[in-house]
C-alpha cells in the first residue's frame, strides 16, 4: 500500500513540475485511503463475536492528527445489530497511517454470510479510496463441511449446488476460471439431509487433459469420493448426524456414489473379496 502512495504522490508530483518553476510550490494532495488487502474475509464462530482491524493511509504527513468520518456504505447486507464500527478514524500527526477496528457477530450470517462495506466520508478538497469490504461468515470449527474441487483444464465447464432435504438449493459454486487447479468451499451445515449435486457443461466431467475429483469431508473426516469421469452431472445424497457425516445407502470410498458397493466388490451374499461368486 505505501508503494502505492509513493507512486500516487511522485505521478501527482510530476505533473505540478511541468507547470511549476520550484518543487517549494507543491503541496501533496488530501488523500486517504484503505489498506490494499480488500477485500477480506472474517469468520465468526456460531453465536460469536470477532474483531477485526483495519488500517487506513494518507497520501501526506502533518504535524497535527487529522480525523476522517467512517459509515457503513451501500452494499452492506449485514444486519445492523450484527457489527460495531466506529465514527471516525485518526491518523495521528507525524504519520499517515491510522487504525480502527470493527466488530462483526453472527447475526443471521446465513450460509454464505454477509458483507459490511464501509467508506470514508468525504469533504470538499478530501480525496478518498475504494470502499473496504468485510465478507463476515460462520465458522464451525472441527465441524465444517468442506468440498474440495481438483479441476481439469477446463474448470470453466464446472459448476456445483447443494440442496437440503425439503430439494431447496442452498448454494451454489462455478464461475472458475480456466487453469484453475483446485478450489474448496467450506460451510456451517445442520444436521440433516442434504443433496451435492456436481455438473461439467460439456459433458466430460473432469477428465481433460488430466482427471480431477470431488471430495466431501465433514469434521475433518472423507466421506465420499466422486472421480472425474462422472460425465455431464452426478449426486451424492448424505446426512450429517452428531456422529458424522456418510453418503446415504451408498459408497464413501470414491468408487459408486448412488448406493451400491462399500468395498469394491460383491454385496449379494455370495463373494465379499470382488472375485467369482
Amino acid at each position: 500500500m505505501k508503494r502505492q502512495l509513493i507512486l500516487f504522490i511522485a505521478a501527482i508530483t510530476a505533473s505540478f513540475v511541468v507547470g511549476c518553476s520550484s518543487d517549494d510550490d507543491f503541496t501533496a494532495p488530501n488523500y486517504v485511503t484503505f489498506e490494499a488487502e480488500n477485500p477480506v474475509g472474517v469468520g465468526v464462530e456460531i453465536g460469536g463475536t470477532t474483531s477485526h482491524e483495519v488500517t487506513v493511509y494518507t497520501a501526506n504527513v502533518t504535524g497535527s492528527d487529522r480525523t476522517f468520518d467512517l459509515v457503513a456504505a451501500d452494499g452492506t447486507t449485514i444486519d445492523a445489530a450484527g457489527y460495531t464500527l466506529p465514527a471516525t478514524v485518526t491518523v495521528p500527526g507525524g504519520t499517515n497511517e491510522g487504525t480502527f477496528t470493527v466488530d462483526v457477530s453472527d447475526m443471521d450470517l446465513g450460509l454464505t454470510g454477509k458483507n459490511l462495506v464501509i467508506a470514508i466520508s468525504g469533504e470538499e478538497g478530501l480525496y478518498v479510496g475504494d470502499p473496504y469490504t468485510i465478507t463476515v461468515t460462520r465458522t464451525c470449527v472441527g465441524t465444517e463441511f468442506v468440498a474440495d474441487f481438483e479441476f481439469d483444464g477446463y474448470a470453466s465447464e464446472f459448476s456445483w449446488s447443494l440442496a437440503n432435504a425439503d430439494g431447496e438449493v442452498i448454494v451454489t459454486g462455478g464461475g472458475y476460471e480456466d487453469g484453475t487447479e483446485s478450489a474448496s468451499r467450506s460451510l456451517c451445515l445442520d444436521e440433516g439431509a442434504y443433496t451435492m449435486t456436481i455438473n461439467d457443461s460439456y459433458g466430460d466431467g473432469l477428465t481433460y487433459p488430466n482427471v480431477g475429483s470431488v471430495t466431501l469431508s465433514y469434521a475433518g473426516e472423507d466421506f465420499a469420493v466422486v472421480p472425474g469421469d462422472f460425465g455431464s452431472t452426478e449426486t451424492v445424497d448424505f446426512t450429517i448426524t452428531a456422529d458424522g457425516a456418510s453418503v446415504d445407502g451408498g459408497d464413501t470410498d470414491g468408487g459408486d456414489t448412488d448406493g451400491g458397493d462399500t468395498d469394491g466388490g460383491d454385496t449379494d451374499g455370495g463373494d465379499t473379496d470382488g472375485g467369482d461368486a
